[in-house]
């Protein structure tokens, strides 16, 4: 495994994020939008803002969604990238059913905290994909590059210098 190129790769990653952030802004937040509304009506009818099952199944569910839809974004050389999709997509899932499966015996399976930390984990890891899924690194080294090489003043061709 290449560290160096591993270190490179994340550096661009990270000095290109305003622009990748710019480019998945409006497609996240159409994504969770309709649930962000849902679970505030429902906090808004209980008066109520707490996490309960309720509203961490929404988020779940979401995740789970547009995990899914991730999965048909996400470059198959990513490997890294396309392993965490799927083991979020399937701890969310779960999670989701259990949720439900809870409700509807009405009997504890799981803790609250256990839903709640799988909601945020997995929201977590879905904006993250969503993030990687809409950066293309080729385009990030070619801006980075053009930026460089605007900042020169000058270069040197067979030991001469050349003003630029």
């Amino acid at each position: 495994m290449d560290w160096n190129k591993h270190k490179e790769s994340a550096w661009t990653f990270i000095s290109f994020l305003p622009e990748t952030i710019k480019r998945t802004s409006i497609w996240i937040i159409i994504s969770y939008l309709i649930p962000v509304i849902n679970i505030a009506i429902i906090w808004g009818i209980r008066g109520d803002f707490n996490w309960d099952l309720s509203t961490l199944s929404i988020l779940l569910v979401t995740n789970a969604c547009f995990i899914t839809s991730l999965l048909f974004l996400i470059d198959k050389k990513r490997e890294i990238t396309s392993v965490l999709n799927t083991i979020s997509l399937v701890v969310s899932i779960v999670l989701f059913a259990f949720s439900i499966a809870q409700v509807e015996i009405n009997m504890l399976i799981f803790p609250i905290y256990i839903y709640k930390s799988g909601a945020f984990v997995t929201l977590a890891v879905s904006l993250f994909v969503g993030l990687v899924s809409k950066y293309d690194e080729v385009e990030a080294r070619s801006l980075i590059r053009a930026e460089k090489g605007r900042a020169k003043k000058e270069t040197t061709v067979d030991n001469k210098k050349i003003e630029l």
